[in-house]
Protein backbone atom coordinates (compact mmCIF):
# COMPACT_ATOMS: atom_id res chain seq x y z
CA UNK A 1 0.00 0.00 0.00
CA UNK A 2 2.83 2.33 0.85
CA UNK A 3 4.66 1.82 -2.62
CA UNK A 4 1.58 2.09 -4.26
CA UNK A 5 1.28 5.91 -2.44
CA UNK A 6 4.71 6.14 -3.45
CA UNK A 7 4.10 5.53 -7.12
CA UNK A 8 1.22 7.86 -7.65
CA UNK A 9 2.81 10.90 -5.33
CA UNK A 10 6.06 10.41 -7.90
CA UNK A 11 3.70 10.61 -10.72
CA UNK A 12 1.53 13.32 -9.67
CA UNK A 13 4.80 15.25 -9.06
CA UNK A 14 6.34 14.52 -12.05
CA UNK A 15 3.37 15.38 -14.44
CA UNK A 16 2.21 18.56 -12.21
CA UNK A 17 5.89 19.92 -12.87
CA UNK A 18 5.62 20.46 -16.01
CA UNK A 19 7.52 24.20 -16.72
CA UNK A 20 5.04 25.77 -18.65
CA UNK A 21 2.01 24.68 -20.15
CA UNK A 22 0.90 23.53 -23.20
CA UNK A 23 -0.34 26.46 -25.48
CA UNK A 24 -2.58 25.75 -28.28
CA UNK A 25 -2.88 28.49 -31.38
CA UNK A 26 -5.98 28.62 -33.42
CA UNK A 27 -5.96 30.35 -36.18
CA UNK A 28 -8.36 32.83 -37.14
CA UNK A 29 -10.12 33.93 -40.02
CA UNK A 30 -9.63 37.53 -41.37
CA UNK A 31 -12.80 39.28 -40.24
CA UNK A 32 -13.03 43.17 -41.77
CA UNK A 33 -13.92 45.25 -39.06
CA UNK A 34 -16.89 47.77 -39.42
CA UNK A 35 -14.61 50.74 -39.12
CA UNK A 36 -13.33 49.72 -42.41
CA UNK A 37 -16.84 49.18 -43.97
CA UNK A 38 -18.44 52.61 -45.50
CA UNK A 39 -22.30 52.49 -45.49
CA UNK A 40 -22.67 54.13 -49.19
CA UNK A 41 -25.68 52.27 -50.19
CA UNK A 42 -28.59 50.95 -49.32
CA UNK A 43 -31.48 48.84 -51.17
CA UNK A 44 -34.97 47.50 -49.78
CA UNK A 45 -35.45 43.54 -50.93
CA UNK A 46 -38.67 41.68 -51.27
CA UNK A 47 -37.31 37.98 -50.12
CA UNK A 48 -39.72 35.10 -51.40
CA UNK A 49 -40.04 31.71 -49.37
CA UNK A 50 -39.63 33.24 -45.51
CA UNK A 51 -42.03 30.63 -43.55
CA UNK A 52 -41.43 31.45 -40.00
CA UNK A 53 -39.46 34.15 -38.37
CA UNK A 54 -37.49 32.63 -35.86
CA UNK A 55 -35.92 30.24 -38.46
CA UNK A 56 -36.43 31.73 -42.12
CA UNK A 57 -35.53 35.59 -40.79
CA UNK A 58 -33.19 35.05 -37.78
CA UNK A 59 -31.04 32.94 -40.27
CA UNK A 60 -31.17 35.22 -43.12
CA UNK A 61 -30.34 37.83 -41.08
CA UNK A 62 -27.58 36.09 -39.48
CA UNK A 63 -25.55 35.38 -42.71
CA UNK A 64 -25.86 38.85 -44.34
CA UNK A 65 -25.60 40.49 -41.24
CA UNK A 66 -22.34 39.01 -40.62
CA UNK A 67 -21.51 39.14 -44.39
CA UNK A 68 -18.62 41.30 -45.72
CA UNK A 69 -19.70 44.74 -46.92
CA UNK A 70 -22.93 45.00 -45.25
CA UNK A 71 -23.61 47.13 -42.93
CA UNK A 72 -26.80 46.31 -41.64
CA UNK A 73 -29.60 43.76 -42.70
CA UNK A 74 -33.22 44.10 -40.92
CA UNK A 75 -35.92 42.27 -42.36
CA UNK A 76 -39.42 42.51 -41.74
CA UNK A 77 -41.42 39.10 -41.73
CA UNK A 78 -44.89 40.61 -41.98
CA UNK A 79 -44.18 42.05 -45.57
CA UNK A 80 -41.18 40.10 -46.28
CA UNK A 81 -39.00 43.27 -47.31
CA UNK A 82 -35.61 43.59 -46.10
CA UNK A 83 -33.53 47.12 -45.82
CA UNK A 84 -30.26 46.44 -46.62
CA UNK A 85 -27.00 49.11 -45.69
CA UNK A 86 -24.18 48.31 -47.78
CA UNK A 87 -20.50 49.34 -48.84
CA UNK A 88 -20.62 49.15 -52.75
CA UNK A 89 -17.01 49.32 -53.27
CA UNK A 90 -16.93 45.79 -51.35
CA UNK A 91 -19.76 44.29 -52.63
CA UNK A 92 -22.75 44.58 -55.01
CA UNK A 93 -26.91 44.62 -54.66
CA UNK A 94 -26.59 40.88 -57.18
CA UNK A 95 -24.22 40.01 -54.29
CA UNK A 96 -26.29 40.29 -51.61
CA UNK A 97 -29.43 38.68 -53.66
CA UNK A 98 -27.20 35.88 -54.41
CA UNK A 99 -26.28 35.63 -50.73
CA UNK A 100 -29.64 35.62 -49.69
CA UNK A 101 -30.61 32.57 -52.39
CA UNK A 102 -27.32 31.12 -50.50
CA UNK A 103 -28.92 30.32 -47.03
CA UNK A 104 -30.40 27.33 -46.10
CA UNK A 105 -28.41 25.36 -49.43
CA UNK A 106 -30.32 27.41 -52.32
CA UNK A 107 -33.57 25.48 -51.61
CA UNK A 108 -35.47 28.04 -50.05
CA UNK A 109 -34.87 31.90 -50.42
CA UNK A 110 -35.10 34.05 -53.65
CA UNK A 111 -34.18 38.16 -52.92
CA UNK A 112 -35.83 41.03 -55.57
CA UNK A 113 -35.40 44.29 -55.56
CA UNK A 114 -38.08 46.04 -54.47
CA UNK A 115 -39.39 49.63 -55.82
Amino acid sequence: MKTLFIFAATVALISCSSPQPEQLIIPSAKVQSNAEVSANADASLFISGMTCEMGCKGAIESKLGNSEGVVNFNINFLDSTALVVYDSTLVSLNEIMVRVSEVGNGDFYQAFVSK
